[in-house]
């Protein structure tokens, strides 16, 4: 008969003896896969999950390593032999490494086994230990729902039961009446068997042998592990702070070639301002000069026009002034006329205005001449005064001088004379005149 096999891993984030608790505790088995679960967790004891779907036997148990187990469930066919599984646990970083593997497997369940491992243990398992509150929440929620079994009161258990094996097929030549008899025998004859507890102590101390040196060499791969993490990582370390410097020395370089970018643009920018403002400049002198040769060419049409206004001006002037002396030379030769003709008549009144006005002259120059000359002595006599004040004044203050003068040079003359002794130290005390002192003496005396 043809089987199939599969191996199914997930890491969980506990360690190996809580999963391991877990599994053989009814309450939290039932409580991570969500259904009704009865476990016995010893060598040859029963376990019953999903509300009877799934039946097995406990065939090898080390404590936090691995559980063996024939197992099959509702949709294995009738006479087909129970499937094995072995589950291990191994500690890695992270939690622990659960790795399935089931064989002998009747053909065409392979796929639907391998499901059932992943949806009703492996990723429930994650959620029940990696979420906080996911244990409490599903606890609850299989209490609810009446999967625990109840405190104080002793649940109906399944009877304990071996692995089902069909018997062996009958031989060609015996008849169809033997053929239905010995399945039969061979049954009773495999059911009336009993567990060798022997047999079973020394396969659980070789279990415990080889669950120890599991343990260690586990032990001793964790350590590895550990050491290699700690190195890769330290490695790691070392490489991130290396390319954290290569980091910075490129942000550094970078940072510096755009300072000097934009240092350049601003020169630039500031290259083209200047340019603009010495175009706008020179646009502005263009303009300016434009309006100066402009305002000039105005002035001068305006200067060109007053002229011709002002020639015209004269000319008019000139006629007007020339009407004016023909008309006056009329009038004259009129006058003349008329004067020639009245002579006689106004020479005597003349005479007598000429006359009138001569003697009112004559008086003014009189009163004039007066008044002037009592301005003239008067100004004399103060200048007198002044002159005289000022010469007392100096008279004064000369007669003072020489008064005290006097009296300062008769003190002198009055004050006792030195005697004879003190002269002669004097004299004895002068320093001899040097050369250079009578070279002295001597210009005194050229100059005087």
């Amino acid at each position: 008969m043809d089987t199939e096999e599969f191996t199914v891993s997930s890491v969980i984030p506990a360690s190996p003896n809580r999963i391991y608790s877990a599994w053989m505790d009814e309450r939290h088995h039932s409580a991570f896969t969500g259904a009704r679960a009865t476990v016995d967790p010893w060598v040859g004891g029963r376990v019953v999950a999903h509300d009877g779907f799934i039946d097995a036997t406990h065939v090898y148990l080390v404590t936090g390593n691995r559980i063996a187990m024939t197992w099959r469930t509702r949709d294995f066919p009738k006479g087909a032999n129970d499937s094995q599984v072995d589950i291990t646990f191994e500690p890695v970083a992270g939690g622990t490494k659960v790795e399935v593997t089931q064989t002998k497997i009747p053909a065409g369940l392979g796929k639907a086994c391998e499901k059932i491992w992943k949806t009703l243990y492996l990723d429930p398992m994650k959620a029940y230990f990696a979420k906080p509150g996911a244990m409490k929440a599903a606890y609850a929620a299989a209490k609810k729902a009446g999967h625990l079994p109840l405190s104080g009161i002793k649940a109906s258990r399944p009877a304990p039961r071996r692995p089902f094996v069909p018997p062996p097929p009958p031989p060609e030549d015996e008849g169809a009446e033997e053929e239905e008899e010995k399945p039969k025998k061979t049954r009773k004859r495999v059911e009336a068997k009993t567990i060798d507890l022997r047999e079973l102590a020394r396969a659980q101390a070789a279990a415990r042998k080889e669950a120890a040196r599991k343990k260690a060499e586990a032990k001793r791969k964790a350590e590895a592990v550990r050491r290699a993490a700690e190195e890769a990582r330290k490695k790691a370390e070392a490489k991130k702070k290396a390319e954290q410097l290569r980091l910075k020395k490129a942000e550094a370089v970078r940072k510096a070639a755009e300072k000097r970018k934009i240092a350049l643009e601003k020169k630039r920018a500031a290259a083209k301002k200047k340019a603009e403002a010495k175009k706008k400049a020179a646009a502005k002198k263009k303009v300016a000069a434009k309006k100066k040769a402009e305002m000039a060419r105005k002035k001068a049409a305006a200067k060109k026009k007053a002229d011709m206004a002002r020639k015209k001006a004269a000319a008019k002037k000139r006629a007007a002034a020339k009407k004016k002396a023909a008309a006056k030379k009329k009038a004259a030769a009129k006058k003349k006329a008329a004067k020639k003709r009245a002579a006689p008549k106004r020479r005597s009144a003349t005479k007598k205005r000429t006359t009138k006005r001569r003697a009112a002259a004559k008086k003014r120059t009189t009163k004039k001449r007066t008044a002037t000359k009592k301005r003239t002595t008067k100004k004399k006599a103060a200048a007198k005064k002044r002159t005289t004040k000022k010469r007392t004044a100096t008279k004064k203050r000369t007669a003072k001088k020489r008064t005290a003068a006097k009296k300062r040079t008769t003190k002198k003359r009055a004050a006792p004379k030195r005697s004879t002794k003190k002269r002669t130290a004097s004299k004895k005390r002068k320093p001899a005149p040097t050369k250079r002192g009578k070279t002295a003496k001597k210009t005194k005396r050229r100059r005087r």
